[in-house]
């Protein structure tokens, strides 16, 4: 049986990520140029599906200084200028690109939009302080009005975006994000002339790394599922569900008739040919037959040695009955009421049983629906797991029935 990775985030995930970016900022002087950049971040995930995020960055943005650039802004550059001479009442010279080196502090929300898939599409929100230093990008001079002290080296920032992470494994997944950032300030690029407040966009790939052990999950299990690794199974479900070893322990605790039981990384199924383990409701006196998997409400009078010659029956909880259902000798808890008045049940998606009758399993209950000798239908219904044991009145049933 093989196990599908999922990208499931859980409550409780702490995960770190390391990421390469470039940056390209958005102004007056702004072009094709991109700066490189990198990203490291810790998040811890709230809810399953909303993570907060602590992330520090450090990168730079680049812009090219032209022959347009320079008639259009005559004021910054000074008139006629051209490359190599000095910036009007500074000691800069213009340069054929300029640059600034950038640093970011975030704290950002995000939200996974879709879960139980291969990957983890989100979408984010943040605030975040951003520091900038203009400069030329050959004698990393500062520019007129950074060095002139003009505006502020750090402002406030809002940032909105998203990504998706897809898992390599239980810890490691590949994050990819792309990000824009409104920045409290018109001098990014060292000039304001248009009025509006300037921006950064941001597009990184890196590594995430999950701190904490992943929690298996169950699931809904499909019909693909049961009939797959049934085939697979055969005869010895122990040794089937074992070799999964996620689902080791689950599978064998919740094996029963035709069942599957999901992990968060595997399906397991067990295909009715194993004996449910037994449990024990009352102090023990003599040998049980099948391991004991829930403790009991009383003493163990005795040492339990050996299998005992007829099955322990298995009481039903108050408010139902046993019928005799699956392999010989076998019982089934089914509710003293019927359902009353129309039940909501997609029959549809049930799956079929060995006997015929069909099998729903609905907010923490099963429905069973048969149709009769007399051609009526026969709905019951009981607590899940729908589970058949070893049922002393039916083997004798059966016994009675064959003579």
């Amino acid at each position: 049986m093989q196990g599908e990775l999922i990208a499931q985030s859980q409550q409780g995930d702490v995960v770190g990520s390391l990421s390469g970016a470039v940056n390209k900022y958005h102004g007056e002087l702004s072009d094709d140029s991109f700066g490189p950049g990198a990203l490291l971040s810790l998040r811890y995930a709230a809810m399953d599906r909303l993570w907060i995020e602590a992330r520090f960055g450090l990168g730079e943005y680049r812009w090219k200084i032209t022959d347009a650039k320079l008639a259009r802004y005559p004021d910054y550059f000074g008139q006629g200028a051209h490359i190599g001479d000095l910036y009007p009442a500074s000691l800069a010279t213009i340069e054929p690109e300029n640059e600034s080196r950038v640093t970011i502090g975030d704290l950002i929300v995000s939200y996974v939009l879709v879960d139980q898939i291969p990957a983890s599409p989100f979408l984010s929100a943040g605030v975040g302080l951003v520091n900038i230093a203009p400069s030329t990008s050959q004698s990393h001079t500062q520019l007129p009005n950074s060095a002139a002290g003009v505006y502020p080296h750090t402002v406030p920032s809002i940032i909105i975006g998203g990504g998706v992470q897809i898992p390599i494994s239980q810890r490691i997944g590949v994050l990819l994000r792309g990000e824009h950032r409104f920045v409290f300030s018109k001098y990014l690029d060292d000039i304001s002339y248009n009025g509006s407040n300037d921006a950064l966009s941001t597009f990184s790939v890196g590594l995430t790394y999950r701190f904490n052990d992943p929690e298996s999950q169950p699931c809904d299990c499909c019909a693909e599922c049961i009939s797959e690794d049934c085939d697979e199974c055969g005869d010895n479900n122990v040794d089937c569900c074992n070799s999964v070893s996620c689902c080791k322990q689950s599978c064998l605790a919740d094996c029963s008739e035709m069942s599957c039981y999901c992990c968060a990384q595997c399906c397991c199924c067990c295909c009715g040919k194993q004996t449910v383990a037994a449990v024990v409701p009352s102090p023990v006196s003599a040998p049980v037959a099948a391991p004991v998997t829930a403790p009991a409400p009383g003493p163990v009078t005795a040492p339990v040695s050996g299998p005992v010659p007829e099955p322990m029956d298995v009481p039903c909880p108050s408010g139902q009955h046993r019928e005799c259902f699956g392999p010989p000798g076998y019982g089934i808890c089914v509710d003293d009421d019927p359902p009353k008045g129309p039940e909501p049940i997609l029959w549809e998606l049930a799956r079929p049983l060995d006997d015929g009758s069909l099998l729903r399993e609905v907010d923490g209950r099963w429905y069973r629906k048969q149709i009769m000798p007399d051609g009526t239908t026969r709905i019951s219904k009981g607590l899940l797991p729908f589970e058949a044991t070893e049922c002393k009145e039916c083997k004798e049933k059966q016994r009675r029935e064959k003579q």
